[in-house]
């Protein structure tokens, strides 16, 4: 008989918006619905008052809204989701195991009653951006592959604990990433500390190797006396699987596929922008180096623009992203083709970490 799953993998699999609430009216815990819902990660909801995200239309709901003895269900009534006007079903109940927290169930009809966006009412629009709904639906199976990781590992013998592990952090990683994309409207700063390229490389690698059935060759060129570098591990992280995943890709169809790493110290490198006063000095560069077919030349001027891909199967929005995350960085990512040499290279230029810098 299989184990009953966690409470956190229940909410997490549950269609409704569920929250708790404390006698402050702050928000303890929501969960991906509520995320899809309010548009924005658990994480930049718990702590924030109820009413930032929900508010109604009549004054004897605001009230039991705020009342922490209050018990409550009410159907079909129009409330504010963060500013949006929809009808929702709505109810709010006091925890009998801990009385000074109440539980908030909200189901929303997706109506737009008043939705400023000028979207047109013909149902195109539901009320939620495709990340959100993408997150949610994302977010729900990584919980039940966690929860089976963890599981695993309580039945499998030592040595093999170390899969179960890079399953649950790879699983972390995708979740913060997920949180990342929910928030990338806020323009939120990279979290930057100085992290050591090389072990970072090797982590990814793993990750990508565990999971290739062809097995690619990966080639190491490491310049070991490279300093750290100033970067988002999370980020870094992602970049990396990103472009080394393509670079797999795009030789499989290669009689001898290679894949190459190059880390090197530039002296002197200097990047100049136009929406920086001056240059910007950013001395470490890490290239993944395939020899693969490349990109099509009607398009290499566009690869890191959404929506452009060569993949059959592909969305188009791994090198926007992996763009994206550089530039959050003060980094720059530059793609060129060596036609003689038949060979296709990612070059990321990232800033060095000061000793001891994050921030």
């Amino acid at each position: 008989m299989s184990e009953l799953p966690d409470a956190e993998q229940i909410l997490a699999g549950l269609p409704d918006v569920v929250m708790t609430v404390n006698r402050l009216n702050q928000i303890g815990s929501a969960n991906p619905s509520a995320e899809t819902l309010f548009r924005t990660s658990a994480k930049n909801l718990i702590g924030h008052s109820v009413q930032s995200v929900l508010r109604f239309d009549s004054d004897r709901l605001n009230d039991v809204l705020l009342d922490s003895q209050a018990n409550l269900a009410a159907h079909n009534v129009s409330a504010y989701l963060r500013g949006r006007l929809d009808s929702v079903d709505f109810s709010i109940a006091r925890l009998p195991v801990s009385p000074d927290w109440r539980i908030i169930s909200l189901r929303a009809k997706m109506n737009n009653l008043d939705d400023n966006s000028g979207e047109s009412s013909n149902g195109s629009n539901l009320g939620v951006n495709a990340p959100d709904v993408l997150g949610h639906e994302i977010k729900n199976p990584l919980a039940a592959i966690r929860g089976a990781a963890q599981l695993l590992s309580r039945k499998i013998d030592t040595d093999a604990k170390s899969h179960t592990g890079m399953i649950i952090s790879e699983v972390d990683r995708i979740a913060r990433l997920i949180e990342r994309m929910q928030s990338l409207s806020t323009n939120q700063p990279a979290k930057l500390q100085s992290i050591n390229i090389h072990a970072l490389i090797d982590q990814v690698r793993k990750s990508i190797e565990s999971g290739d059935r062809h097995k690619v060759l990966i080639v190491d060129n490491f310049d070991p006396s490279l300093p750290d570098v100033l970067a988002d591990p999370d980020a870094m992280s992602q970049i990396l699987f990103n472009l080394l995943s393509n670079a797999i890709a795009a030789v499989r169809v290669e009689e001898h596929p290679k894949v190459e790493i190059i880390t090197r110290f530039s002296f002197g490198g200097l990047i100049s922008t136009k929406d920086e006063k001056g240059p910007v000095k950013l001395p470490i560069e890490v290239i993944i180096q395939d020899n693969g077919p490349g990109v099509p030349p009607d398009i290499k001027n566009d690869i890191f623009a959404p929506f452009i891909t060569t993949k059959s199967e592909g969305q188009g929005l791994g090198l926007a992203l992996v763009k994206k995350l550089v530039g959050d960085m003060h980094g720059r990512v530059k793609y060129d083709r060596q036609i003689e040499a038949g060979l296709t290279r990612f070059t990321l230029f990232l800033p060095m970490a000061e000793q001891g810098q994050s921030t």
